[in-house]
């Protein structure tokens, strides 16, 4: 039985508790490595209504959401032990101190939600309880997506790009599809009301997506692309001794049957040279390749001590043509928040390679290689996560380009969820999609989302893919992600100002 009147935290333990994180552990389920987007609505359903049966007060309400916070974040995000392990004399013992920070850290959103769906509610209405409930988890998902540089990784609506659901990215984007998912899952066993609300709402979001597959018609046009996917193992990608070998590799990979392929395409950080004053390189790739080639890596400003992770254009003499700096950086990968405090108890980045933490770069909203290849905007790893800064980038553009190094995320699930946001952008943008990772998944996406060409994971490869045909436009790139975040924003604040106003056994709606 729980105590209402106050928090009775000795109940941790208890079966009451256990279910909430037994419950965020299923509904991992939802994404990679199971991937089965639709337990969402099964979790969700069942969690809601055990919550609004128990009736807990504000304390014991926190703690359910964190719990189901915890569960739910903790199998979901077990890649982030992986670039722990990469040196493991020097940062394994972290592994475990970062997995319980950042899973800890996310579960306090789902703890303050189902804290907020406690206050002022004496559970008289089932289905208005729910409706607050929703509106609270609703406005966490969005609010750790944006505040402390965001983290938008497994949000629920992703987690149903490969369904007819998913193709509701297009209309509204990310965080409304999880809101809407959210919301029709907990209502949709609060009575006949909630029943016919979430029935009504999956089935127009089903149809929706099942309308644009039948739309699709022939998308590829004149241009072929070649993307190479090396294979190097993170613990030997930075070894100098080994440079010349990963570099024969990656030009091995891109000259075979070259006549009919248009643009090459490295992954981040594919080599190691810096390229402003490599006259060498230049040659070779004009001899050996003779095409327009983009590539990762790094750039260093030696006026300004500045370090970027960068992507570069050359042109078919190997001459650069246009390069990208990085603008969203991976705290604690890329660099380091209150660096001063950190270095005093050991704790590095990972990707800089000693030299220095890297700079922000300055985003550019289109870029070109020349001759019949379409304009492009270009996303260096973890900026695909973020659909809001991607919706900046794509004026005037036809397509979009990711270069990613996934390797730091191993194999059990971290690229695989990785791979679902940049089909989320694709269905979001209606632009194709051209991904070349380090280790995988390299493929070639369709503006639906589609994956058309594959590398998978670990293998050792490339592929030529036609280039698809853009849409001509989507009602979210159209109205843009401000728009529909900030209304977003602005309903569910509404929602909870109604619900919070009175108390339920006094609402007659």
């Amino acid at each position: 039985m729980w105590i209402v009147n106050r928090p009775n935290f000795s109940l941790l333990l208890k079966t009451d508790y256990l279910i909430f994180s037994i419950g965020g552990a299923l509904l991992s389920a939802a994404h990679p490595p199971l991937s089965i987007p639709y337990v969402t609505v099964l979790v969700l359903a069942s969690i809601g209504q055990y919550w609004h049966r128990k009736k807990p007060n504000h304390g014991e309400s926190f703690i359910c959401g964190w719990l189901f916070g915890l569960g739910y974040f903790s199998f979901s995000l077990i890649w982030i032990i992986e670039p722990f392990l990469v040196k493991p004399h020097e940062t394994a013992i972290f592994a475990p101190f970062a997995l319980i920070l950042l899973t800890a850290s996310l579960s306090l959103f789902w703890g303050l939600a189902f804290w907020g769906a406690s206050l002022k509610n004496d559970y008289g209405s089932k289905f208005w309880s729910l409706v607050q409930l929703a509106a609270f988890l609703s406005l966490a998902e969005l609010l750790r997506s944006f505040i402390f540089s965001g983290f938008p990784w497994v949000i629920l609506g992703i987690a149903f790009v490969d369904t007819s659901l998913g193709q509701s990215l297009s209309l509204f984007g990310p965080y409304w599809l999880t809101s809407l998912i959210i919301f029709f899952s907990f209502i949709s066993l609060s009575g006949f009301r909630g029943v016919l609300i979430s029935l009504i709402g999956f089935m127009a979001l089903f149809f929706y997506g099942e309308s644009r597959f039948k739309e699709i018609e022939n998308l590829e046009p004149a241009v072929k692309v070649r993307v190479v996917q090396p294979n190097i193992d993170q613990r030997l990608k930075w070894k100098p001794e080994l440079s010349a070998l990963h570099l024969e590799k990656l030009f091995d990979l891109s000259t075979n049957n070259l006549e009919s392929v248009d643009l090459v395409i490295w992954p981040e950080t594919a080599i190691q040279l810096f390229l402003e004053n490599q006259e060498d390189f230049s040659h070779q790739v004009s001899e050996e390749i003779g095409k327009p080639i983009i590539l990762g890596a790094r750039k260093y400003v030696r006026e300004r001590h500045e370090l970027f992770n960068s992507a570069y254009v050359l042109d078919h003499l190997g001459q650069i043509r246009n390069s990208y700096d990085k603008k969203h950086l991976v705290p604690f990968g890329e660099y380091v928040p209150f660096s001063s405090l950190m270095s005093k108890i050991g704790v590095k980045m990972f990707t800089s390679n000693g030299i220095s933490g890297f700079t922000v770069g300055q985003r550019q909203s289109q870029m070109r290689a020349g001759g019949k290849i379409p304009p492009f905007t270009i996303m260096i790893c973890y900026e695909s996560i973020f659909s809001y800064e991607v919706d900046e980038s794509t004026l005037g553009v036809d397509w979009l380009i990711h270069l990613t190094n996934d390797a730091w995320f191993g194999s059990y699930n971290g690229p695989q969820q990785h791979l679902m946001h940049s089909q989320a952008r694709a269905i979001e943008q209606g632009l194709p999609l051209i991904r070349s990772a380090n280790t995988g998944i390299s493929v070639s996406i369709d503006p639906y989302g589609r994956i058309i060409r594959r590398l998978d994971l670990n293998v050792e490869g490339h592929f030529d893919a036609n280039l698809s045909k853009k849409l001509d436009f989507t009602i979210y790139s159209m109205w843009g992600a401000k728009n529909w975040n900030g209304l977003l924003f602005s309903l569910i604040v509404l929602t909870i100002f109604l619900c919070l106003k009175k108390t339920r056994s006094n609402v007659n709606i």
